[in-house]
């Protein structure tokens, strides 16, 4: 059907799943509370630096991904994501998600039994520069994203600090507070599908609470890759309905 907008749009965009998108939002609002979405012949793209300067979060997905994609020029779309996931709660798989902007309004439609339609200003958003990041991993493996999310989940619960540690076919991750518990992916058991450990016994600690934070953008993918090093950030990166979502997490101390 035609969607028509109560704006003159500059680009208008569609994705397949809203619930998709929404998730990508959920994540983002954890990390700041307002972003700005680079729209242009390649895609949508977003960079998210949370004010501690902990976390980096790169979202892109390309033109090829959507199933509407038009772009008259590049455009900047500031929003405020807290505020945009809570309206585009309760979603259902299979709605589709349109999004109409130009440089002062953006207009987000809704289609699934109904069409839900929502407007909002293009806000001003200050986007910093963020570095290119080239670290060197001790560590580079690829598993299971329900392993992962039941790991990070589960010592989330119970741990301010999480810890791993590699060596052979295993990948490990401790509770640092107490050392009680911990979780071991494997190759024999499935969940570990690839390890490159070029030192062995290499061991990081991160902050669990933002190891939580992108529970929701692990949930997209069936893959997870995990690098990281004793000189190097954690860094998390999964693929989701044509996009990709990069995820870097400082060490803590």
């Amino acid at each position: 059907m035609s969607i028509s907008f109560t704006i003159q749009p500059k680009i208008v965009i569609s994705y397949p799943s809203a619930k998709d998108f929404t998730d990508v939002l959920n994540a983002l609002s954890e990390i700041v509370e307002e972003v700005l979405f680079v729209i242009d012949s390649k895609g949508l793209s977003v960079k998210a630096l949370d004010p501690s300067r902990v976390a980096m979060m790169y979202i892109t997905i390309p033109a090829e991904a959507f199933q509407e994609f038009r772009t008259e020029q590049e455009l900047k779309m500031g929003l405020a994501v807290g505020n945009l996931s809570k309206i585009l709660k309760n979603l259902k798989k299979g709605d589709k998600i349109t999004i109409g902007a130009n440089e002062e309004n953006v207009e987000i439609l809704v289609e699934g039994t109904s069409i839900r339609r929502y407007k909002f200003r293009n806000i001003e958003v200050v986007s910093e520069e963020l570095p290119e990041l080239s670290p060197q991993f001790d560590v580079e493996a690829s598993v299971l994203s329900t392993a992962l999310r039941t790991i990070i989940s589960e010592l989330s619960s119970i741990t301010s600090t999480i810890g791993v540690t590699a060596s052979k076919d295993v990948l490990t991750f401790i509770d640092l507070d107490t050392k009680k518990s911990s979780y071991r992916i494997t190759t024999a058991s499935g969940n570990l599908i690839t390890l490159n450990v070029k030192k062995e016994n290499a061991t990081a600690a991160y902050d669990s609470e933002y190891l939580s934070k992108i529970l929701n953008i692990l949930r997209l993918g069936n893959i997870v890759d995990i690098k990281y090093g004793s000189e190097a950030p954690l860094y998390l990166s999964t693929e989701f309905s044509g996009g990709k979502a990069e995820y870097y997490l400082a060490a803590k101390i």
